[in-house]
């Protein structure tokens, strides 16, 4: 898929921001295709909601995701997303405890010239019930990976460590999972992307669970 399609046919495409897992084309519909820039007005961070069916296999209480909040002076990396307007149902369903709010494009800046008159959305998690980092409500390394493979890929190294630097709330502990994945959209990482994750959840201070 190409610009020029959407373009063309701008009544038949949507968009919208990714800032977590769909930044990593291995997690979406072979259909949507992505520009890698900057959105200002919105801080990442990590959230803890309701329990999930993953987390629950675990035995643990609840769902540790990344959500944004708004801010007018933050800025975060992430990818703008154009996919089939069919499709978004789709996507609704995968982002299940997330609002789906409309976003002004003037706001993102990208190398692309990207089409106007398309719709285009950010994805803004549910208010969470709690703040207080707990082990019964980890975060899926496996979902780390997912989401640090998709920004090395779009951004590089420097992309991972801005990822890092830029995402509140790192005191959640990460439960190891890598080799026995409970996120429904793992990645396959070879061992150098391993290592440079490895690295920067380290940096990042998060605490570490190992699998009951």
């Amino acid at each position: 898929m190409t610009l020029e399609q959407v373009r063309e046919k701008p009544q038949e495409w949507v968009g919208y921001f990714g800032y977590g897992s769909l930044v990593n084309d291995d997690t979406r519909n072979a259909e949507s295709f992505g520009f890698a820039g900057r959105l200002k007005g919105y801080r990442r961070r990590w959230s803890i909601w309701s329990a999930s069916a993953e987390r629950r296999a675990f035995g643990f209480g609840g769902v540790a995701a990344l959500s944004v909040t708004a801010n007018a002076e933050s800025l975060c990396d992430g990818l703008l997303i154009f996919d089939r307007k069919d499709h978004l149902p789709k996507v609704d369903e995968r982002e299940a405890m997330y609002d789906r709010v409309k976003l002004d494009l003037c706001n993102f800046s990208s190398k692309e010239n990207l089409p106007a008159g398309i719709d285009c959305y950010i994805y803004v998690g549910h208010t969470p019930h709690t703040e207080v980092a707990d082990p019964d409500y980890p975060i899926l390394q496996s979902y780390v990976d997912a989401v640090m493979q998709g920004f090395l890929h779009k951004f590089g190294e420097e992309g991972v460590a801005r990822f890092v630097a830029e995402t509140d709330g790192w005191q959640t502990p990460i439960v190891q999972d890598r080799d026995r994945p409970f996120y429904p959209r793992s990645v396959t990482l070879n061992l150098e992307e391993e290592e440079l994750i490895d690295h920067y959840v380290k940096l990042s201070g998060a605490p570490q669970v190992s699998l009951p």
